[in-house]
């Protein structure tokens, strides 16, 4: 007589998992090896660059060895065993290592001192050719924000430094090229509307830039005394994220909302309006389909269609 197998117990069985589109899937860690390689990985470029700075070599020779320590390590944990954690990792030392070869900046020799047209131009042509070559290679979706990244604060880091009075036109300069990359992760995005490539990733590393670049500046300038424009800003962000199921702009104003909030005297702790604003967001992500739904029936049908539903 056969027994019949007994039945798994609540224990033994795995969790289901729901795919929601609109919950932005994002791999960013397979398992804790990634996390046990980080945090090793840290402790070598800790110790590489205590060794080079006690040895007193050039900055640019140290972010060699930072680069040439990174590809390989890439080649081992990114290419071929595709960890999450560690390919954010890696990509983000390998670009900011970059960043560093032509800006140099010591005590003897000031970062204001050692920055000229003409490195402004090398570290854009050195970041630019080094993460096209990382992506090349490596296909971190993340890479190629970091890349525009590392444009954008050369940009700064000269411009401001070289140009006396720029950071008007910096802050007007840095919301068009926001409002760019915006729009090119909304490209990104509507070649991927089931969010299940690599497409997809990368269009949320560019939209994370995007809103970076939008929000800061325009807050810089409203934020704390004008409350009210700071609200009417955040809700209009609030309302774009809702539309393209996206909620970096949403968290890239946060900051600005608490602030102003707790400037504008309306009598209310900043422990207050932090239990505000967190509840109306949590809120906001329980129905988010449904004001997903309300707000797409305000836009063009044609629209609609290059959004994810």
């Amino acid at each position: 007589m056969t027994t019949p197998a007994a039945s798994p117990s609540p224990a033994d069985t795995p969790p289901t998992t729901q795919q929601r589109i609109d919950d932005e899937p994002l791999r960013l860690v397979t398992s804790y090896n990634d996390i046990f390689v980080v945090i090793a990985a840290s402790l070598l470029m800790f110790g590489t660059l205590w060794l080079t700075a006690t040895a007193s070599l050039p900055q640019w020779l140290s972010a060699l060895i930072v680069i040439a320590i990174t590809w390989g390590l890439s080649e081992i944990f990114v290419r071929r065993r595709r960890m999450a954690l560690p390919a954010l990792f890696f990509a983000h030392l390998f670009v900011s290592s970059l960043f560093y070869i032509n800006v140099d900046g010591t005590d003897s020799l000031p970062v204001e001192e050692s920055v000229s047209w003409g490195t402004l131009l090398a570290t854009c042509l050195c970041t630019g050719f080094g993460t096209a070559l990382y992506w090349w290679r490596f296909r971190v979706p993340a890479v190629v924000a970091m890349g525009i990244a590392s444009w954008v604060l050369a940009i700064w880091l000269h411009v401001s430094t070289l140009v006396d009075g720029a950071t008007p036109w910096l802050l007007a300069s840095t919301v068009i090229a926001g409002l760019a990359i915006f729009t090119w992760a909304l490209r990104w995005d509507s070649q991927d509307l089931q969010r299940t490539s690599l497409r997809s990733d990368i269009a949320f590393w560019l939209h994370l830039l995007a809103a970076c670049m939008i929000a800061h500046p325009i807050f810089w300038v409203l934020s704390p005394d004008h409350p009210v424009a700071v609200i009417a800003v955040f809700l209009l962000l609030t309302a774009v994220s809702i539309a393209i199921d996206r909620r970096a702009l949403i968290v890239s104003s946060l900051i600005y909302v608490l602030i102003s909030l707790n400037v504008a005297e309306i009598e209310v702790s900043l422990a207050i309006v932090s239990i505000v604003v967190g509840s109306t967001l949590l809120v906001l992500s329980i129905f988010w389909r449904a004001s997903r739904r309300a707000v797409l029936r305000l836009l063009p049908a044609g629209w609609q269609t290059r959004l994810p539903h």
